[in-house]
């Protein structure tokens, strides 16, 4: 499998710095060029996708319709090509922020606590508080879209192509996916390319970065016998000493630092602050299959993409809006 994890477009409640979970928040001008970029880059690059799954929240639905439409127009012509649909997971919406749902981020004024900790026993008893949704919640609603959707197109017999798969979900959640997905893979079948041990002076396997919009998480999943029988293929082998994966020690930073100093994925999960374990959640791991780190919150489908000017590019998009491009468009000559 060829698998990206993908963050949603930019929305109006990103700009605005607002907590935007379950509410909906509508793309801005630039977000809408940005899933476009995306579509245009996947599309340009031959990766013909088999699979799309999204977050049913708008922001995410109009980033996969984006990718969407740029596969449509792309593979029109290929007679094998039917049509790819986009199939709604509710399991990957984002995180409920309760309370704080539509408020501002909140300023850090106790150097012990967060800002939404101080904030937190300010208004936990005010009427109507809603606590913000657990992490061992998101940590059931990833291992159950794994479960459902992901696994069944890995375990398939008799494919003939790889099954490439996007899913387009939200920051916190995919960070949680990807913890989840993690703790199936055997730790010494994880390979990482050079390309994104260079770019980065700390990698951490349970915390790859931050999500930016439309950034995302690229990887191969492949059986070991697969590797051995396509010697000539690169994707999925070390290229080095320094790129496999057990050998980083970079240190977690102290906020994001588990309770448990590693996990031997090999054998059932220890329970972290950020994995926790729950009776009834999958816990077995991928024997057999070697993963392949391809990039890390890539953007280089937005490379020289300039904000609109003049506060256009921050305001909720509107499709029945034009750029003055369209209308000055040169026209085809004969």
């Amino acid at each position: 499998m060829r698998l990206f994890l993908v963050r949603h477009s930019e929305t109006v409640d990103n700009v605005a710095g607002l907590y935007a979970g379950v509410r909906d928040s509508a793309l801005t001008n630039h977000g809408v060029d940005q899933a476009k970029r995306l579509g245009d880059f996947l599309a340009k690059t031959d990766t013909n996708l088999t699979h799309i799954f999204a977050s049913p929240l708008t922001r995410a639905y109009k980033t996969a319709e984006a990718v969407q439409k740029a596969q449509a127009a792309s593979r029109a012509k290929a007679e094998a090509f039917e049509g790819l649909d986009i199939i709604k997971v509710p399991d990957l919406i984002e995180q409920d922020f309760g309370f704080y749902e539509g408020k501002s981020f909140f300023a850090r004024s106790d150097p012990k606590k967060t800002g939404r900790e101080a904030h937190h026993e300010n208004h936990k008893s005010d009427p109507g508080f809603v606590d913000v949704e657990s992490t061992e919640s998101m940590a059931t609603r990833a291992d159950r879209f794994l479960d459902q959707h992901l696994m069944p197109l890995l375990s398939r017999n008799g494919n003939k192509s790889e099954p490439i798969v996007l899913v387009v979900s939200h920051g916190i959640l995919l960070s949680n996916l990807w913890r989840r997905l993690l703790l199936r893979l055997p730790r010494k079948s994880l390979m990482i390319a050079p390309e994104v041990t260079a770019a980065r002076d700390a990698l951490v396997l349970e915390h790859l970065g931050g999500w930016s919009n439309t950034g995302y998480l690229e990887l191969t999943i492949r059986r070991d016998a697969e590797l051995l029988e396509d010697k000539d293929s690169s994707i999925g082998r070390p290229q080095s000493k320094e790129s496999e994966a057990d050998t980083l020690e970079t240190p977690v930073p102290p906020s994001l630092k588990p309770s448990a100093a590693s996990v031997d994925l090999d054998t059932k999960p220890a329970e972290t602050e950020d994995n926790p374990v729950k009776k009834g959640v999958s816990s077995n791991t991928l024997a057999g299959y070697s993963t392949h780190i391809i990039a890390v919150d890539s953007k280089q489908h937005l490379v020289g993409l300039k904000r609109q000017r003049g506060g256009i590019g921050r305001l909720a998009h509107d499709e029945g809006q034009k750029k003055l491009d369209d209308f000055f468009k040169k026209q085809k000559t004969s």
